[in-house]
This record gives structure tokens, sequence and C-alpha cells, in this order.
């Protein structure tokens, strides 16, 4: 399966991330009492690389399916659904060169599938508690670094391509 400059810069900007998470909770699981003095700082890194790799997921989901969702923009069907609520982005993918489809699909789709699940979380921010705004938030943040992370890789590609 061949891959895009798009795919591979964004796929790897997040990764990156959340192997940095990933290894700082590791390396706390394996010292208990390291663990209990910086508790807070480890259910934190837990709940921001719960929202990154839910971007992660879907992404590669998508990418790894893509041939055989040509007809629904490249993406699996509950991320085609939310793509296909923004008319703007449909008709810039429409208008993409054939070559370029499955890129336009991945970024416009899981770009929108990460606004909705943000917009989820935001919408219980209000009536969260102490501890359930935290994890709201730093889920929240880990959504928007992984957006991010598909928005510079948007903006990388083409001088990826050169």
């Amino acid at each position: 399966m061949s891959s895009s400059a798009f795919y591979e810069i964004a796929i790897n900007l997040i990764n990156a991330e959340t192997k940095r998470l990933d290894s700082f909770c590791s390396a706390l699981d394996k010292n208990t009492d390291e663990k209990k003095k910086q508790i807070v700082e480890y259910k934190r890194a837990k709940y921001r690389y719960a929202g990154a790799t839910k971007v992660w997921c879907m992404f590669l989901h998508c990418h790894r399916l893509k041939d055989r969702n040509k007809n629904s923009h490249y993406l699996i069907p509950q991320v085609d659904e939310i793509f296909l609520c923004n008319p703007t982005n449909v008709a810039i993918y429409n208008n993409a060169l054939d070559a370029e489809k499955c890129d336009y699909g991945l970024y416009f789709g899981v770009t929108a599938f990460a606004d909705a699940e943000i917009a989820k979380l935001e919408e219980k921010l209000p009536h969260a508690a102490d501890w359930e705004k935290i994890e709201l938030e730093e889920r929240i943040g880990g959504l928007r670094f992984a957006k991010a992370c598909l928005g510079e890789a948007w903006q990388k590609r083409k001088e990826a391509n050169k």
C-alpha cells in the first residue's frame, strides 16, 4: 500500500507525541513510588494520549481501507458521514485532481471527525466537576494536537512532493 507525503508526515507527527506520552506513562508504571508523586501528570498524559490516538486510529483506519472506500471519499462510513456535513469541503474535494482525492478526503474527513469529537467534549465542559473538567480538557488537547498535526502535514505535503 503506497502512502502519500501528506499521510507519512501526519502519521509521523502524531506518532512522535503518542510515543512520548506512552513512554512517560510506561516509565511511571514501572516505578510506583514515582507514579504516586506524579499521579496528576500521569493521568493528564493518559487523557491527552486518549484524545490524540482517537484521531490517529481514525486516520490510520481510513488510510488502511482507502482502496475499498473510493466511493465514499476514501473514508470509512462514520467519517464520511461527518465529512458530508460540510459542503465547502466536499466541493474542494470534488475539484481536486483524481490523484490527490485520497489525501483531500483523508485531510478534510479526519479533520471534521476531530472537530466533531472536540465539540462533543466541549458540550460537557460546563457541567463537569473539577477532575472531570481536567480529563475533558486533556482529551480535547490531544484531539487538537492531532488535528494540528494534520494541518501541518497538509501544509508540508507540497514541499515534500517537490
